[in-house]
């Protein structure tokens, strides 16, 4: 990433679905929000679909902490492109994602067996998506032949592709090649896997491993198990969590680096297709991670005990993955992938809509495309991502404006960028910070805390002396989801290769009372190991669990006795922290300042964004229109942990600030859902035109029933030309709070003073901190 920090000379140049039927609120998707033709799913479009592995949290978070240490100008990156956190205990962190990666992508269709309960129809097999008639069906994408060579466009060509977008997204920074395997088909029908009784709970997992397999038996017809091995070797040139602690991450860990599986068929995402709930919804996910700490390869000698599934008798297996649909659009790869780099949904997971929209390809602008003219359906070509998301995988080359500081820029289209001007104006604001008391220790000031976040799988451990039977007992307050989060109790014997869990884990709440854990194993005469294990699924999570007074016996004899005011033998990972019960955080907050314009791939805001207008004529049929052109201002809190705005309206981790933030509305009183509102959030010195979009409502009952069209009209006006922040609620509406923005109120001024073509000059002015 490039980064300049504008010195304090004032005014100094810079160097620079059912959306028609739905009333309000409507709800938000990961991918593409349906017509009532294709299956309805907006109601469950909320579920996750982003499921970190065993240690993907732990990778985000310290890539995280090693970007906070560059940008303070506390570390430095290294050639290859790492940044050491602590180099006493050789804590190297990866941070700059500049290299060409490959993804092994195998074309899985399905087969006959099937399980009663979960449907008993056959496959499908692929190009068995019927040709949609575009003249009352727009949206469903679909080619004569969806043959590996089709992917091998989709994924390489020079054209528009995944291969040109990643490296148009990141300047050049970073490209993948995929390897496209020939058709191979899983034993099993499409329900055995995507049944939604079965597709989360080991449905999904077994659909790749089965898929991986049925790749290996294919590839033994002309291959023997070296020569598998040999050609898998060059999908596995990189150790994404350093298993090894060596700090070297560019060698093999024994696991596919990148891997997709496209199914045959539709995705339940896109509505499904004849398989409708029974079909795979799109997704990021790990295999079978349940298995971490028992199974795994070996490299060089050493295990990598971190789950996954072998892919049949070769050395190599399967862990991090994403799978996408036969018909899935450059843009659900393209979202899929960034969730494989390491980046969250911006969309509103929870059920809600935010102001993300068609503004980044992590929210709905992985749905966009060429519009009504292409006739290719949505979905064919992405937008941008957003620059926070570009900042954390270091592509977005940048100018700053720290407190107390202004300045005037040049600042070019989101994806263009010159040694001259900027892609993006980083605004510091005073750090955000708060303070929560849990509880109070148990004894003494400090006891263990797991911390509280979403995805987590953390532990402390302690080594414990040579005994015949251990025995512990532990002070324990928690508040844990219960039912989906847990602290585990475990013990090893043999270094900790393999763990065995004690008891039952911890859920529910101790009721704000501190409680005694009692645990205890057979040892064997031998030394072992000890741990608290902390895991936390995605979506709510509460305050965890504390630790306190641990007391280890080894038969009748006190080996331990320890009250956490000190961090003794523990070894600590992820958030696993000794706490006072108060825990006080600062986090930083910015505003990032970028020039949307309709070049590159972000052509697409121009003829992409769409509504489902036609819910009874045809309801695959989309209503396409345009988002418009200019400085589209985002508001970085990372006080926030995600953007559901419908747990908390007008906050999020990443949201950009609507210039019109008063939502437009039909005749009935119902609204264009919160992907629409945001279509004129830029601000600018151009025009905005009038905005209608329509909806159709069946007006009258029984035999005069009759279907009406009804319009929803955004005013135009000349254009915002500045965005100012002295006013917290000056872009935030009380009439649509999940779809408008709460702002620093620090007294920042951005004004687009002139446009030359697609080039913005923007001053700014950021106060000092108060006092």
């Amino acid at each position: 990433m490039r980064k300049l920090t504008v010195t304090a000379a004032a005014g100094a140049a810079g160097v620079a679905l059912v959306v028609a039927a739905l009333q309000w609120p409507a709800g938000a998707t990961p991918a593409g929000d349906t017509g009532a033709g294709r299956a309805a799913v907006d109601t469950a479009a909320h579920r996750p679909h982003n499921r970190p592995g065993p240690r993907t949290e732990q990778w985000i978070g310290k890539r995280k902490a090693a970007l906070d240490l560059l940008a303070r100008g506390k570390a430095r990156m290294d050639a290859d492109g790492n940044v050491t956190v602590d180099a006493e205990s050789n804590n190297v962190v990866e941070v700059a994602f500049e290299k060409t990666d490959k993804i092994f992508t195998i074309l899985s269709e399905f087969g006959t067996q099937s399980v009663g309960r979960y449907g008993t129809a056959p496959g499908p097999l692929h190009n068995e998506i019927p040709q949609p008639d575009r003249t009352t069906d727009n949206s469903t994408v679909w080619a004569a032949d969806f043959d590996s060579a089709h992917y091998e466009q989709l994924f390489n060509g020079s054209g528009e592709s995944m291969k040109s977008y990643y490296e148009a997204l990141s300047s050049g920074k970073y490209s993948v090649t995929n390897t496209v395997s020939d058709w191979v088909q899983v034993p099993y029908n499409a329900s055995y896997y995507g049944d939604n009784a079965i597709e989360d709970n080991g449905g999904s997992w077994a659909f790749i491993q089965d898929t991986g397999n049925a790749w290996f038996q294919h590839a033994s017809s002309t291959m023997s198990t070296a020569q598998i091995n040999d050609y898998l070797a060059q999908f596995d040139v990189w150790d994404r969590y350093d298993f090894d602690g060596d700090g070297n991450f560019d060698e093999p860990d024994g696991y596919i680096d990148h891997f997709q599986a496209v199914h045959a068929g539709e995705g339940e995402d896109a509505g499904g297709g004849a398989q409708g709930e029974d079909a795979i919804w799109s997704h990021r996910w790990y295999v079978n991670p349940t298995d971490f700490g028992l199974t795994g390869p070996s490299v060089g000698g050493q295990a990598n005990l971190s789950g996954g599934a072998r892919i049949g008798d070769s050395n190599y297996w399967l862990g991090d993955y994403t799978t996408e649909p036969e018909n899935g659009g450059l843009g659900v790869f393209a979202h899929e992938f960034g969730h494989d780099l390491g980046l969250p949904d911006y969309y509103d997971t929870n059920g809600g809509e935010n102001t993300t929209a068609f503004w980044t390809l992590m929210s709905s602008g992985s749905w966009l495309g060429h519009g009504a003219a292409a006739g290719e359906g949505i979905g064919t070509t992405p937008g941008l991502m957003g620059p926070e998301e570009k900042l954390f995988l270091g592509w977005l080359d940048y100018r700053e404006v720290e407190l107390g500081q202004n300045g005037t820029f040049q600042l070019d289209p989101a994806q263009d960028g010159t040694a001259a001007n900027a892609q993006a104006i980083k605004v510091n604001l005073p750090p955000a910070s708060t303070s929560t008391t849990y509880t109070t220790p148990a004894s003494g000031q400090y006891a263990w805390w797991t911390g509280s976040a979403d995805q987590l799988n953390e532990t402390l451990t302690h080594p414990l002396p040579a005994a015949a039977k251990i025995t512990l007992t532990a002070k324990a307050w928690y508040d844990i989801e219960a039912g989906y989060d847990y602290l585990y109790a475990e013990y090893s014997t043999n270094g900790g290769a393999t763990w065995s869990q004690l008891g039952q884990p911890i859920t529910g709440s101790s009721s704000g009372k501190w409680t005694t854990l009692r645990y205890s194993y057979t040892a064997g005469g031998a030394a072992t190991q000890f741990r608290f294990r902390y895991q936390t699924d995605g979506g709510v999570h509460f305050a965890g669990a504390f630790i306190d007074d641990v007391v280890v016996k080894a038969g009748n004899t006190t080996v331990l006795t320890d009250d956490a005011e000190q961090p003794g033998q523990w070894t600590a990972t992820g958030r696993w922290q000794r706490s006072t019960g108060t825990v006080t955080t600062t986090a930083d907050r910015y505003y990032l300042l970028e020039n949307r314009q309709y070049t590159g791939y972000d052509s697409t805001l121009q003829t992409g964004p769409y509504q489902f207008s036609y819910t009874y004529s045809a309801p695959n049929k989309v209503e396409f229109f345009s988002f418009q052109p200019g400085m589209l201002v985002w508001y970085v809190n990372h006080a926030m942990e995600d953007n559901n705005t419908s747990a908390h309206p007008g906050s999020g981790l990443s949201l950009p600030v609507d210039a019109r933030p008063v939502p437009f509305a039909y005749a009935d009183g119902t609204r264009p859902s919160n992907r629409r509102q945001p279509f004129d959030a830029t601000f600018g010195i151009q025009p905005v035109a009038q905005l209608c979009l329509h909806k159709e409502a069946l007006v009258g009952s029984g035999k005069s029933q009759t279907v009406q069209t009804l319009a929803a009209c955004a005013p135009g006006d000349g254009g915002i030309a500045t965005f100012a922040d002295a006013n917290p609620d000056a872009y935030y509406s009380t009439a649509n709070p999940q779809g408008s923005v709460k702002v620093a109120g620090h007294g920042v001024t951005a004004t687009v003073t002139a446009q030359s073509g697609n080039v913005l000059t923007v001053s700014v002015v950021n106060p000092a901190a108060a006092g």
